[in-house]
């Protein structure tokens, strides 16, 4: 079914509306490349449909934020309201990835629920046809079915790239930057599960340093470079400021995310209430309230798989109480005035290319503030 693209903030008008038909075929050729695996998997085998169907209905309604960012780069800086077919193709590619590392995070993070629904670890028994499975071989059963899944829609992400009517040197460039933002976020993911499981307690520079890892590469960066590649503005737009903003708006985007994950609206995030908290994850949060006065009592419901809803608002409660959210906060407000400054240092050399980058990336950043999930 297809869904309405990313909404406005606020149901203002937003440079992110710019693209919202362009936002709409990306959907289309997300849902058209899931029916086809579904049509292909069921000559093959009718488990692998399964699997296939249930990734379809779970990534229902995404906002598509790094599409449209990869277009929004594209357009702001050529200045042009429609972007190519490469672009639009490039921006999908974008989406596919991101839907790989979703599915590779529930098995991860052990979360059964994705935008409001059952994905695959949730979804056993749909995939066997039955509940004869007990926890132990149903969860192994789970994790395989997402880790295999998550592989295709990585690899089909390349071959997105692979089969886009781009120069030689420009795809080179494109596939390049994939690999550094796979890297980067592949080593984000797993400082984030070494945090949680070491004896130590870690420092908030290394959980700040963990979280800006695991989503500014990939959120940030690597849309707007692929944007800005396909514009012909590589070399000529500093890439360094573009890296700086990217690393900024990124940590703000995984702090509000943290913040989302504890005290925000639980049916809004379409996950497990607390999931965080039940997994034991350092956040920047958890980190804030090691030493306070309720660190020994906040200490006791971290990392329980069987933590209730009511322990959860608990463990929510104390973390308040450390006054962990309200620094939090604080750091939110730093790095979106360090991004913000970035943005402003894009446009300075006065280019109008340069100018109207840096004009998106400002209307970016206020989106940004204005999420609420």
């Amino acid at each position: 079914m297809i869904r309405e693209p990313l909404a406005s903030p606020r149901g203002q008008g937003s440079d992110f509306d710019l693209a919202a038909q362009q936002l709409l075929e990306v959907r289309r050729r997300i849902e058209a490349f899931l029916d086809g695996r579904i049509r292909a998997a069921a000559e093959i085998d009718e488990g692998l449909a399964t699997l296939w169907r249930i990734t379809a209905r779970s990534t229902e309604g995404g906002k598509l934020f790094r599409p449209a960012l990869v277009m929004q780069s594209y357009a702001a800086y050529t200045g042009t309201a429609e972007v190519p077919e490469a672009v639009i193709e490039l921006a999908t590619a974008t989406e596919l990835l991101h839907l790989a590392f979703l599915t590779h995070d529930d098995v991860i993070d052990n979360d059964t629920m994705r935008r409001g629904v059952r994905n695959l670890l949730g979804s056993v028994e749909e995939i066997v046809g039955a509940s004869e499975f007990d926890d132990e071989r149903g969860t192994r059963l789970g994790q395989a079915a997402a880790i295999l899944v998550g592989d295709l829609l990585l690899s089909e992400a390349h071959l997105r790239v692979a089969r886009i009517d781009l120069p030689h040197p420009l795809r080179l460039r494109v596939l390049d930057a994939m690999e550094r933002a796979l890297s980067v976020s592949v080593a984000g993911e797993f400082s984030d599960v070494s945090l949680s499981v070491r004896p130590e307690r870690p420092a908030l520079s290394e959980v700040l340093s963990m979280s800006s890892n695991k989503t500014s590469a990939y959120t940030v960066l690597l849309p707007l470079e692929l944007g800005l590649i396909a514009a012909g503005a590589e070399g000529v737009v500093d890439a360094r400021l573009i890296a700086q903003f990217s690393d900024a708006a990124g940590l703000a985007f995984q702090l509000q995310d943290d913040l989302f994950g504890v005290f925000g609206d639980q049916h809004k995030l379409g996950k497990a209430p607390y999931s965080d908290i039940r997994e034991g994850k350092f956040t920047a949060l958890i980190a804030l309230a090691c030493g306070t006065s309720v660190w020994a009592e906040l200490e006791s419901l971290l990392g329980d798989p069987l933590l209730s809803e009511t322990d959860g608002a608990k463990a929510r409660d104390l973390i308040e109480a450390s006054g962990s959210r309200a620094a939090v906060e604080q750091e939110l407000a730093a790095q979106f005035a360090r991004a913000r400054s970035a943005a402003v240092a894009v446009g300075a050399s006065g280019a109008d290319g340069d100018r109207k980058l840096a004009e998106m990336l400002e209307r970016l950043l206020m989106l940004l503030e204005r999420r609420t999930s």
